[in-house]
């Protein structure tokens, strides 16, 4: 009987833990092992030097992540930022080794007090060598780190094209956030989307600064880098940020040989058709694919052999208590009878 129920046990534990494994995926059995093969960021010590009210709390390979003293930043911000960035770079085919200083603020007060803006972006600091930094209130900012990626390796175009790759990759990437085109096609059923024309200026966009704004541009972007590639939206990068109307417009036919009006009626089109291809590369890196695929296997097979052996060492143990019992029912009838 207690064999059984040991096998019973044994059993039970190993459906448990596959039905954990498949349910729960395999970072939600252990944080430590699933990222194992990951290279942690370096928490900066617990006594670590306070400039300016600001603590050096982690590195990563391409972040600095500064807080105020006795905030944080969860880890899984650290890795999705990563991993964001490494995807940014392959699908526009560019190459970024720096840092990116990263401050996270408490609050919009705070970050008003340090930049002058109420809203998170990057500031141009000019104590040594001019450099860019991320200030932010979000432990995990996507379209800033785009805005970051793209004025480092590709330029500083107008408006309507720099919030628009940031747009595109910061919805996208954001959890809870609807896909940009999800976004376009509502405004478009509802006579929301914006005509290009009102736009492409950096004028014409910061003064139409708002939500449909940001998906229109967001939307088109994504098209035309998924349609044509990557190096033709590097040559829209080239243009100046204070390009005219007529700049743009030549820029464009020039680069994609159709008129951008063109353009928007063929995206227009396909938006409403819900046609729109996706760009390649919207995925995590293959390396960390295999990496997690190789420790979700190494769970299995772990799990697998540890419930064999519990089994085994199960049946041992009861057999071994079985024949104790027994024995110990003879030994005590022998003295009875004695």
């Amino acid at each position: 009987m207690l064999k059984r129920v040991l096998l019973g046990v044994a059993f039970v534990l190993l459906l448990f833990a596959l039905a954990f494994l498949y349910v729960g995926g395999v970072a939600s059995v252990s944080d430590w092992t699933a990222h194992l093969l990951r290279t942690a960021p370096r928490l900066a010590p617990a006594n670590a030097a306070v400039v300016d009210n600001w603590v050096p709390f982690a590195e990563t390979a391409h972040f600095s992540y500064y807080v105020r003293p006795g905030d944080h930043i969860p880890r899984w911000a650290m890795e999705l930022a990563e991993i964001h960035l490494d995807t940014a770079c392959r699908t526009l085919q560019v190459g970024f080794t720096g840092t990116i200083p990263y401050y996270k603020h408490p609050s919009q007060a705070d970050l008003y007090e340090v930049t002058g803006s109420r809203s998170t972006g990057l500031v141009i600091a000019t104590d040594g060598e001019p450099h860019q930094e991320l200030h932010s209130v979000h432990a995990y900012d996507p379209h800033e780190v785009m805005h970051a990626l793209a004025h480092e390796t590709m330029g500083e175009p107008p408006a309507f094209f720099d919030e628009g790759l940031a747009t595109a990759f910061g919805w996208d990437w954001t959890p809870g956030e609807n896909d940009v085109h999800q976004r376009a096609r509502g405004l478009l059923d509802q006579g929301r989307l914006v005509p290009l024309e009102r736009l492409l200026t950096n004028w014409d966009f910061r003064s139409y600064k708002s939500y449909p704004a940001y998906a229109t541009a967001g939307s088109f972007i994504k098209y035309v880098l998924a349609v044509h590639g990557p190096e033709k939206l590097a040559g829209l990068f080239e243009l100046d940020r204070f390009s005219t109307l007529d700049e743009i417009k030549e820029r464009f036919a020039t680069t994609y040989e159709k008129g951008i009006y063109k353009m928007e009626a063929t995206w227009r089109t396909e938006l409403e058709q819900g046609t729109l291809p996706a760009p390649p590369n919207l995925s995590v890196s293959p390396g960390n694919n295999t990496s997690l695929f190789i420790t979700g296997a190494l769970l299995f097979i772990a799990t697998f052999a540890g419930a064999m052996m519990a089994i085994v060492a199960g049946e041992r143990i009861a057999d071994a208590t079985v024949n104790s019992v027994h024995a110990l029912r003879r030994l005590l009838r022998f003295c009875l009878h004695e």
